[in-house]
């Protein structure tokens, strides 16, 4: 738990586990991924039936249930409710303390902005009274004094203003924000917009103040460079141990290997060179696999020999062009890099971004390559998703 894949599967598992349960109870149950609240009008015994029969059907599954009934006070979340005063007040944990971003911290303004404002919003809506606000509010308060907000939280019962119900076609520009930089990328952003779509150019309407946006992305934590640091260093130190490097390669003959002995390496980018024995120069091809290199490269050969793989890959292409103008040819194979394919906590795929800047910055690498791989779609995060078999 924790994770958003994890967090939609508990939320699917608790919705069909409350399809099992009658409808006559189970309309007044309410689910928070493992956590869930009910709320009955029904006598103290009855209660307690209901209580068993939900721990069966859970039992049912395989799966454990702990049920506290006929409580008149529950703690739920972050919230107390009190069922006989109608009242709610905000709760935390024992021992829990509350930590937010420094005032001072590399992050975007508006949301160093937006932080003390977001709390005191959500410990007045969880508030019924002003007392019940001032109740809870000191570790708060000292928890903003901490991070280096001069900001002073007071109950606030002023209902939000309604937003107007207009939608927008909005492109947003979302570069990182580095308090080190001196340049006011946001401010040379909506300048450059208004320079190229000046009033009288034709796509004005489409590309203007109102449909192109700007919001800053966080860098990473320190935290998390030490940590890729860290992992790099391992892994480097893993690679080149005398166990693993014999783990490289199972080719029968080490000098017919096409990567030079690393012929099972995972996540790499991978670069063919195509020479032609004509002497009329020489072609490049640049692709990227997460899994073993060697299952890679017995596909680009299969597409050599099959004519319905042809135009499975621009390499592919390129090779059939020399076949059917019987020129002929050859291939050498190297790993340019190794990086890390996509990952569900860092949201990013270096194995896919390493492939497009070198199709950018370093044409004469892959000059086979097309520029609509740019606009490719990164593969690697389906195997992340739900509906992945």
């Amino acid at each position: 738990m924790g994770s958003f894949d994890g967090a939609e599967t508990c939320k699917l598992v608790g919705l069909y586990l409350l399809s099992k349960l009658p409808p006559e109870y189970s309309t007044d149950i309410g689910l928070y991924r493992d956590d869930g609240l009910a709320a009955l009008d029904k006598s103290p015994k009855e209660i307690e039936n209901i209580k068993k029969h939900i721990c069966k059907v859970f039992n049912d599954h395989n799966l454990k249930l702990t049920i506290e009934a006929n409580k008149k006070c529950v703690n739920f979340l972050d919230i107390t409710l009190h069922l006989r005063s109608a009242s709610y007040e905000p709760y935390m944990k024992p021992g829990n303390t509350p930590q937010y971003v420094h005032r001072n911290s590399n992050h975007p303004p508006s949301i160093l902005r937006s932080v003390p404002e977001a709390i005191n919003k959500r410990l007045s809506n969880i508030s019924s009274d002003k007392k019940a606000f001032d109740s809870a509010v000191p570790p708060y308060q000292k928890a903003l004094q901490k991070s280096g907000y001069n900001y002073k939280l007071q109950y606030n019962t002023q209902p939000p203003k309604p937003k107007r119900p207009r939608s927008r076609n909005v492109i947003w520009f979302n570069p990182p924000k580095n308090s080190t930089v001196s340049t006011n990328i946001g401010y040379k952003f909506l300048q450059a917009v208004d320079d190229c779509f000046t009033p009288d150019h034709p796509l004005r309407k489409i590309f203007n103040r109102n449909t192109l946006k700007l919001s800053y992305s966080c860098m990473p934590s320190v935290k998390s460079i030490i940590s890729n640091h860290n992992k790099s260093v391992l892994r480097n130190q893993s690679v080149t141990s005398t166990s693993q490097v014999d783990k490289d390669c199972n080719c029968r003959k080490k000098d017919t290997c096409p990567p030079s002995g690393k012929c099972l390496t995972t996540n790499v980018v991978y670069q063919a060179t195509v020479t032609r024995d004509d002497s009329n120069g020489q072609e490049t091809y640049v692709g990227h696999t997460e899994c073993q290199y060697k299952t890679r490269y017995n596909g680009h050969t299969s597409s050599f020999r099959n004519a319905k793989y042809k135009h499975a890959a621009e390499l592919s292409k390129h090779v059939w062009n020399l076949n059917d103008t019987n020129v002929k040819y050859s291939i050498k194979w190297r790993i340019l890099a190794r990086c890390n394919s996509y990952s569900n906590k860092t949201k990013r795929c270096h194995l896919c971004l390493h492939e497009k800047y070198i199709i950018i910055y370093h044409p004469k690498l892959a000059s086979l390559n097309s520029r609509n791989e740019l606009l490719s779609k990164c593969r690697h995060r389906n195997k992340f998703l739900l509906s992945y078999k």
